[in-house]
């Protein structure tokens, strides 16, 4: 998930709850990464979906940058560029997702950590 913030940066978060005057960001490794005040929020977007994968946690995918992000069990999220949706698609599609991942996804395009 997303926590987007007036005039701020997004706030990447696993999931987050309600507070008296605001929202508590929580990350399952580091716990509370943030408390966004609602007057400070503009929205909140899941970002991945989940999958069932004995590697992959969830993958999600921005058309407008063509990225595709893949958190993995290990709690490591990765972000890769320029990556066609169809792939992304395909992705969510096939019979083993982690299988996928690593014949056509891993080695072949650019990618940074995020988590």
């Amino acid at each position: 998930m997303k926590a987007h913030i007036e005039g701020g940066e997004p706030v990447e978060c696993d999931e987050f709850e309600e507070a008296q005057r605001g929202i508590v960001l929580r990350d399952r490794e580091q716990g509370v990464v943030g408390y966004v005040p609602y007057e400070k929020l503009e929205y909140v977007t899941r970002t991945r979906t989940p999958v069932t994968s004995s590697n992959l946690a969830s993958v999600g995918y921005d058309p407008s940058e063509e990225a595709l992000e893949i958190e993995f069990h290990s709690g490591g999220v990765y972000r890769y560029r320029n990556v066609p949706q169809s792939v992304y698609q395909e992705l969510l599609s096939a019979g083993s997702h982690g299988s996928y991942f690593h014949e056509n996804v891993r080695d072949e395009y650019d990618y940074r950590r995020i988590r």
